[in-house]
């Protein structure tokens, strides 16, 4: 099986890290984003990927040529224009003729067995199943076995009970529904097969985590700092990398830190105080700053 993993988008909601890092090599306990999907393919046995790479593209492609492509038969799709997650799918409906495919988000950390994801497709007998987990807030609504709404964009006056956590199975049925150029894949694919009752789900009861906003992006580090050993040695087993919380390249030096990464080459100076932050590469902070609950990305 093959996989379409997405890598293209601008990271808006990020700013202003993603003014220079490109969404999928935001590090997450020191480790690139994009890592923790590509564990999840690996554990699954998926080695044929197609990446579709938009801003900030050649700093993707050097850092997996950097890594030999983590041992992936890897492709990539370069967008001169953004073309968004239905459009930039379309681009390489060539590459997924030969049958169903995994469709992932680059910045998915969640515990989801990609294979059990597959075989709840498999025994459907659907066109698509999604990866959803449990929300009091969600834009997922299910019934029975089948989603049968998606962002409200169908009538029903059942409450969503789900959020979709960026991971599905897809036949090549998606491809009709899809439009050229820009597009949402869930405005334009994913309500389709909803609307023709034939788009099941996977529900996740595990841990998944959103780095969409700064502020989640701080909780999610913070959070994973106590992640167990077995799930940071899969990570290492996978890519190479051990997700920590403190890079082996920072120096610090007589400072009070609580519960905080600290990322490649910082500096914490003499008195400094850091507590439930994120210091992302290269940020100094001075004696006697405070960083209290902050994403650092260049200080002093």
């Amino acid at each position: 099986m093959k996989a379409f993993l997405l890598a293209a988008g601008y990271g808006e909601r990020l700013k202003p890290i993603t003014d220079t890092i490109p969404k999928p090599l935001v590090p997450v306990l020191n480790v690139p984003v994009i890592c923790y999907s590509l564990m999840l393919l690996k554990e699954a046995g998926i080695c044929d990927v197609m990446c579709n790479l938009h801003y900030r593209h050649g700093q993707i492609l050097d850092f997996f040529k950097q890594h030999q492509y983590f041992g992936l038969n890897m492709e990539f799709s370069i967008e001169d224009r953004i073309l968004g997650t239905g459009g930039g799918l379309l681009k390489c409906r060539e590459y997924f003729q030969d049958g169903p495919f995994v469709y992932i988000n680059s910045d998915i950390i969640a515990d989801i067995d990609l294979s059990d994801l597959v075989k709840k497709y498999d025994s459907a007998h659907l066109n698509g199943s999604l990866a959803v987990a449990p929300s009091s807030i969600g834009t997922v609504v299910a019934q029975g076995d089948r989603i049968v709404n998606l962002r409200n964009l169908l009538h029903t006056d059942r409450k969503p009970e789900y959020d979709f956590i960026g991971a599905a199975v897809l036949s090549v049925d998606i491809f009709k529904h899809l439009r050229s150029g820009y597009s949402d894949i869930v405005e334009t694919g994913f309500i389709e097969l909803a609307g023709e009752g034939k788009l099941g789900f996977y529900e996740h009861g595990g841990e998944w985590h959103d780095i969409g906003s700064i502020e989640s992006y701080r909780n999610t580090n913070i959070k994973l700092i106590g992640t167990d050993y077995i799930f940071r040695k899969r990570l290492y087993t996978a890519t190479g990398m051990i997700p920590q919380a403190l890079s082996d390249s920072a120096r610090i030096d007589n400072a009070f830190i609580n519960r905080s990464v600290i990322g490649e080459g910082c500096i914490v100076d003499d008195d400094a105080v850091v507590e439930e932050s994120v210091l992302l590469p290269a940020a100094h902070v001075l004696s006697g700053e405070k960083v209290i609950r902050k994403v650092v990305i260049q200080a002093g």
